[in-house]
């Protein structure tokens, strides 16, 4: 029980970005891409109060590429829980827009696990979806994704994904994203974009878990865009 709640934990420390400069939300990959020579560092920090009692850091950089795509790697860092799995997230994703006249995107993307110690697996999850954006302050965004084994912990998995959006003011937007299914990524979040700030950025959230509740934590993410 201990390492199926330690994985779900680690799972959710690799997923997790942002909006305006991530390939994901807060779990879920957003519409939104890097400019073209852009630079972006973040820490993640999720963490759980009660027991099982847990936290960890994650760091991540991501790069504007051009032509509608960005790239980056995440670094799952220390957990104080388990054993340590060390894996590199190599992140890909393209977005655009259908049309001219109305704000449609479709946008898709890959993730390469790639394990640096002994005894793990490679992983892949990739995604597909589509968006629209009303008045200027609300988007929506939903699709589906297939991971392997490596990356849900309980096989391989076909599933839904979607996002909500909502800009409240020039520094604060309310936002949810969330997964189908009972695996490592299925979890939902509320919370918040807080800024920019300069060049920060914050993004405060609580993860409910679809597996159990000793699977939801907090989370925290901290931005720098170079």
């Amino acid at each position: 029980m201990k390492s199926r709640v330690f994985f779900i934990l680690l799972a959710v420390s690799c997923m997790a970005g942002n909006a305006y400069a991530q390939q994901t939300i807060f779990n879920v990959p957003s519409q939104d891409v890097l400019a073209p020579g852009t630079v972006y560092g973040e820490v993640d920090a999720p963490f759980r109060l009660a027991d099982p009692k847990y936290y960890a850091l994650t760091p991540r950089v991501v790069i504007g590429y051009g032509y509608n795509f960005e790239g980056g790697v995440n670094l799952p860092g220390y957990i104080n829980v388990g054993d340590k799995l060390w894996t590199a997230i190599v992140t890909f994703k393209h977005s655009q827009s259908l049309d001219t006249t109305a704000p449609w995107t479709l946008t898709e993307g890959i993730h390469a696990y790639l394990p640096l110690t002994s005894g793990r697996s490679a992983g892949i999850f990739g995604y597909a979806m589509t968006g629209y954006k009303f008045f200027g302050s609300l988007r929506l965004d939903g699709g589906a994704y297939y991971a392997t084994d490596a990356v849900t912990g309980a096989g391989n998995k076909l599933g839904a994904l979607g996002s909500v959006e909502l800009t409240l003011t020039d520094w604060l937007t309310l936002a949810v994203d969330g997964y189908s299914g009972q695996n490592a990524l299925s979890y939902v979040a509320p919370g918040f974009f807080v800024g920019p700030f300069g060049k920060w950025i914050f993004y405060p959230a609580y993860q409910f878990s679809n597996v159990s509740r000793t699977g939801d934590s907090f989370l925290l993410e901290v931005g720098y865009t170079f």
